[in-house]
This record gives structure tokens, sequence and C-alpha cells, in this order.
């Protein structure tokens, strides 16, 4: 083959993929529905403002669903559902704290507690109701988009676990002057290595403004290709911040268990929100 011919057969086959991808153009334009699978991540967090502490953002992971209705060649409208995780970690070098109480006896007294090294992992599993209003370019088989609304986000699991290097608690009773380091049975004494498990972490219906941009490339005649990045943010509090003690004492049991109550419902945190962004794949046909 000389090497006209081969430019020639070259040229053709160039022209003969624009064609088959402008045909899929052409049919996505005429279509009015497109569905689509995506995922994003990485950064999703429980970001909040924590009193004498601070706040470790981890890495979550978002899943999702979306079914969009075209208005014309450049508007659509659409609603999904999406699994997103949230995940941060709090810590304080040291945490002191006493409030008034009283023991199984009835008896009231002043419980005091010194940590050293606390923290506590927070993960949350939410379900996100997105509604979203998309423009693209329209101009070719490679589109620039951009897409806002909107979520509704509904928890579905929480937890947090709390652990502590070491952990001195006392009680003293002004009765009679006295401040008790013991017996542990009544939740008294030192102790190491604490670890309290895992427990339910409740929180609220969060409210996301969500905002999405990037390309669009059509893959053939009945989908497409969305690479972009993202952000959502919540317009609302996700947690009542209570003004919980960190360290419970439990007055109607014997021994003592005590119990850890999560910052996210404490006085020490305000200003609960939820915040993911970073890159979406997203895959959709007509």
């Amino acid at each position: 083959m000389n090497k006209n011919k081969f430019t020639q057969l070259s040229a053709k086959s160039v022209m003969a993929a624009l064609l088959l991808m402008g045909l899929g153009k052409a049919n996505a334009q005429e279509e009015k529905s497109e569905f689509s699978v995506y995922a994003g991540g990485i950064f999703s967090s429980i970001y909040y403002d924590l009193d004498q502490g601070q706040v470790d953002h981890d890495n979550g992971v978002q899943l999702g669903l979306k079914y969009a209705f075209y208005l014309n060649e450049n508007w659509s409208i659409g609603l999904g559902a999406e699994y997103q995780t949230y995940n941060s970690t709090a810590r304080f070098d040291y945490l002191i704290g006493s409030y008034n109480t009283t023991d199984f006896e009835n008896d009231p007294f002043e419980f005091r507690y010194t940590t050293r090294s606390y923290r506590e992992s927070q993960k949350l599993e939410y379900v996100n109701v997105p509604l979203t209003i998309q423009f693209e370019t329209g101009d070719g088989i490679t589109d620039f988009y951009v897409s806002a609304g909107v979520k509704a986000g509904f928890a579905m699991k929480g937890r947090y676990e709390t652990k502590m290097d070491a952990l001195t608690t006392s009680g003293y009773y002004p009765q009679y002057n006295a401040e008790l380091f013991g017996p542990t049975f009544m939740g008294f004494g030192s102790f190491y290595q604490v670890n309290a498990g895992k427990q339910d972490l409740e929180t609220k219906i969060a409210w996301s403004g969500t905002l999405e941009t990037g390309v669009k490339q059509y893959i053939g005649e009945r989908s497409s290709c969305y690479i972009g990045v993202f952000v959502d943010y919540s317009f609302n509090s996700i947690a009542d911040n209570k003004d919980q003690n960190m360290i419970n004492y439990p007055s109607d049991e014997m021994p003592v268990d005590l119990q850890f109550n999560s910052v996210i419902n404490s006085s020490y945190s305000k200003d609960v929100r939820l915040i993911a962004y970073g890159v979406k794949l997203r895959f959709a046909f007509f």
C-alpha cells in the first residue's frame, strides 16, 4: 500500500469515527431521558467547631443513581438517590470535667474526671435524594456541563467509638470534705487504655446544596461519560448540641459502668455539618 492510499484510508477512518460519534450526539439530542450511575469522593467528613480539641477529617465514598429529563438540548432536570459515608475523628490531648450528681445511695457528690489522649472516631452513613438542574453546552461530541441543586439527606446508620490512653475519676463529697479515688466498682480510680467500644450516633436530616462541573464525552450512540468535580455543603446542623458531659456517671446502678457520650452531642461541639467534595465519575445511557 502506497503512502497516498494509506493517508486516504486513515482520513476515511477518522471521518467514519467522527460520523459515528456525531450520530450518537444527534441521537442523544433527540432523547428526552438519561439514566446514569456514578461514584464520587474522596473527601467527605463531619465538620464542626470543637472547644479545647481538634477534628481530623477522613475520607468517604459516594455512590448513586440519577434520572434526568431533558427540557431541550442544553437543559435537564435530574432526580436521584445516593449512598454517602462521612468520617471524622475528634481528639483532645487532655480533657477535664466535673459536675454534681448522686451515687447509688442517693448521696450527693461532685464527679470529677481527667483524661489523656482522648479520641473519638465517628462514621455516618446517609441516603441522599438530590434534585438538580443541569446545563450543558451541546456543541459537539464533548460538552462542558454545570449542575446545581439541593439534597435531602437521611441518616441510615451512625457510629462512634471512644478511646483514651488514661482516665482518672474521683468523687468529692462536700458533706464529708472527702475526695474518693476508689473503689473501682463505684466508678472511681485510674484506668488505662480505655476502649468504650462502638455506640450508636443519632443525627438529623441534612439539607445540602450541591454543585458539580466538568466535561461530558459521548462514547457511542446511546451512552456518555461524565468526568467532573463536585462539592456538597449542608445548610443545617445535624446534631443538637446538648449540655451533656463527655463521661456520664450512672447513679442508678452498682457496680458503676461509666458511659461515654459523643462530642457531637455535647457542649464541646457546635455547628455540626456534612461536607463532601472531590472527583465524580458518571456513566450515562439514553
